[in-house]
């Protein structure tokens, strides 16, 4: 099974690191927007405004996701996968493991909240806005392979547990 999974990383890998040069600055800004911080401080933007509307579902809405982002960073710890061998990897402030992508976990859990307010809104300018949301999800995971932060397993598991911290905030959202 690892030797398929390395097989697909790299075959992925690859692919979006063929994209041209003139990308690199659109993924850069792509991957400071994506910062687990932001996407805390939106979850927590969350709940701070489900405080003011007096709705507990958006306080442990927020919460939900955030702690999505926490657990991913925790499972880094756990798992101990090593970054890829790249420039990139090597040059990063912050020295950490490489799975599950913590910006993918973030871009899903609370952007991905973000969005699904947005969309819920009914307010056409609100719901175009969370329409707009949903690439910049995408392109937060993508930008961790371009860079080479990542390999795509690490963010295609990123998003799938921040998927299950998104369903977890929906799901308490309709409580």
């Amino acid at each position: 099974m690892r030797t398929t999974v390395q097989h697909v990383d790299e075959y992925i890998t690859r692919r979006i690191q063929s994209l041209p040069p003139s990308w690199e600055q659109f993924f850069r800004q792509m991957t400071l927007v994506g910062q687990p911080i932001f996407a805390l401080a939106a979850a927590a933007a969350i709940s701070y405004y489900g405080e003011y509307a007096g709705s507990w579902q958006l306080i442990i809405a927020g919460i939900v996701a955030a702690t999505a982002t926490l657990l991913g960073s925790a499972f880094k710890f756990v798992l101990r996968r090593p970054r890829p061998a790249t420039i990139y990897a090597r040059s990063m402030r912050i020295k950490s493991y490489s799975f599950p992508s913590g910006h993918a976990v973030a871009s899903i859990a609370c952007y991905g909240l973000v969005a699904y307010l947005c969309l819920a809104s009914g307010n056409s300018f609100i719901l175009a806005t969370g329409i707009a949301l949903l690439p910049f999800v995408f392109a937060i995971g993508v930008s961790r392979i371009y860079l080479g932060a990542h390999f795509p397993s690490d963010v295609i598991g990123g998003w799938i547990l921040g998927a299950f911290g998104l369903a977890g905030a929906i799901w308490i959202l309709h409580l």
